[in-house]
């Protein structure tokens, strides 16, 4: 892609190819292998595409341009020629909000011909690899967890996969569009199967906007931290749980991860109109702000509780740090850990010093790590691979040393030790002393700092 990386928060316009060919009497769609280091959906199957560039065309959200667009992409990534007037429209999909990344996707159906593209090779580093596979065997992979597919893409491959291998490319592509509209107006976003995510806007700290609702489990499933005080937000949460229920699931409660209030802000609604119990670990309870929300609250989840969900059974894991109630949710299905705060796909994670504690984070991060997870669901951002638990850890214990290496013989006040331990870095004001005043408390318990009169000092001046 030649485009420039979209400012923060901008969705760029872009296309994509869903090619078709007919072998064997079967229908088989052309897949790549988006390269692992990719900041985007890197290590994903995903259909041949790319964002609109200049050359393409004046107007980023036209028909015709987008169609440029496709057939130029998907000739720089395969290496195969597509006559932009053939490419049939097949609907149109918005990357959700978590992404910092974002794009608008018009597809496009090619009935690639004959023996071209037989054994297609990535023409790019931007594809590892490239496949000619059934839908319902690229399903069958993902279900099984040994393809990571993008989102977008198994919604439609289901679609494929119920279509005849006769079936007109234009019939195909009228169904496409169809499933594309259903998905804007209420997404299945599905990155491991049984857990429907559902990032909703709410008050919250920046870089964040949304906190990530989810539905987790089997024939019964949870939905995790409805965290959204918005009625249209939870609005939408109840529409996809309505969806679930209509092919066949039922709601069991509502789970809390923790008791801040962007994961819980709109619990009663949701656990109202579902009819559910709201569930959380009994140290979340005292600490909810709202009365009748904290009544409410059943403080039953304990560590290594299982929740059976009639085709995927949650592990409960009590991870204390960011908060003292703080839990995580780990799929014996998927593997997937439904990891609330522990973890971030934006940003770093705040240790409050008044109800969290850093040193418990961490031990919470390694036993997380250790239990290995397939993937991690955090609350705020993207899904995270495994290693984000260990890269979390490093970077605060990085911290801590330099938060010690600040504090000197003579006591100093945090703010003059935050002042130097973040030194020529960007971080928001109110960050500045909030995360080493927890780290400096963590020093202290492990005996390496002092504190008289709220000024910190090496126990080594003692």
């Amino acid at each position: 892609m030649r485009s420039k990386p979209p400012r923060k928060g901008a969705v760029t316009a872009s296309a994509a190819v869903i090619a078709l060919r007919r072998d064997g009497g079967r229908l088989e769609v052309l897949l790549g292998l988006r390269a692992r280091q990719a900041r985007f959906l890197g290590g994903y199957w995903a259909f041949p595409g790319g964002a609109v560039d200049a050359a393409d065309g004046a107007e980023p959200g036209d028909e015709k341009t987008a169609a440029r667009c496709a057939a130029r992409e998907f000739r720089e990534e395969t290496g195969i020629d597509l006559d932009p007037r053939t490419l049939i429209p097949a609907g149109l999909r918005v990357t959700p909000p978590f992404f910092r990344r974002r794009f608008s996707t018009l597809f496009f159906v090619a009935d690639v011909p004959g023996n071209a593209g037989r054994q297609p090779v990535p023409a790019t580093e931007e594809l590892e690899t490239l496949e000619w596979i059934a839908p319902a065997a690229a399903l069958a992979e993902w279900g099984g967890g040994r393809r990571r597919i993008a989102p977008p893409v198994t919604v439609l491959l289901r679609v494929l996969a119920r279509a005849p291998a006769g079936d007109a490319p234009e019939r195909i592509a009228e169904a496409l569009a169809r499933a594309n509209a259903l998905e804007e107006a209420c997404p299945r976003v599905e990155f491991v199967p049984g857990a429907w995510l559902a990032p909703l806007a709410t008050e919250t700290l920046a870089p964040a906007t949304h906190t990530n609702a989810a539905l987790v489990g089997g024939r019964r499933f949870v939905i995790v931290d409805p965290g959204s005080a918005q009625a249209p937000e939870i609005a939408r949460l109840l529409a996809l749980a309505d969806r679930r229920i209509a092919a066949g699931g039922t709601a069991s409660a509502v789970v809390l991860t923790h008791h801040h209030g962007d994961h819980v802000s709109g619990a009663l609604e949701v656990a109202r109109v579902l009819d559910v119990p709201i569930r959380a670990h009994a140290k979340t309870v005292p600490l909810l702000r709202d009365p009748e929300l904290r009544e409410r609250v059943a403080g039953d989840l304990e560590d290594g509780m299982r929740l059976d969900l009639e085709g995927d059974v949650l592990r409960i894991l009590h991870t204390p740090g960011h908060a003292p109630g703080h839990v995580v949710l780990l799929s014996g299905r998927t593997g997937l850990a439904v990891v609330g705060d522990l973890v971030s796909g934006i940003s770093s994670i705040v240790i409050p010093p008044d109800t969290g504690d850093m040193g418990e984070f961490l031990a919470s991060l390694a036993r997380v790590e250790r239990e290995g997870p397939s993937l991690l669901l955090p609350g705020h951002g993207p899904p995270q691979p495994p290693e984000a638990l260990r890269l979390a850890r490093e970077h605060r214990e990085a911290r801590e040393r330099a938060v010690l290496a600040a504090v000197g013989s003579a006591p100093r006040p945090v703010e003059r030790i935050a002042a130097d331990a973040y030194r020529g870095e960007r971080v928001p004001v109110r960050f500045a002393a909030v995360q080493p005043l927890a780290h400096l408390r963590h020093l202290e318990r492990r005996g390496l700092v002092l504190v008289e009169a709220e000024r910190w000092f090496r126990r080594d001046r003692a």
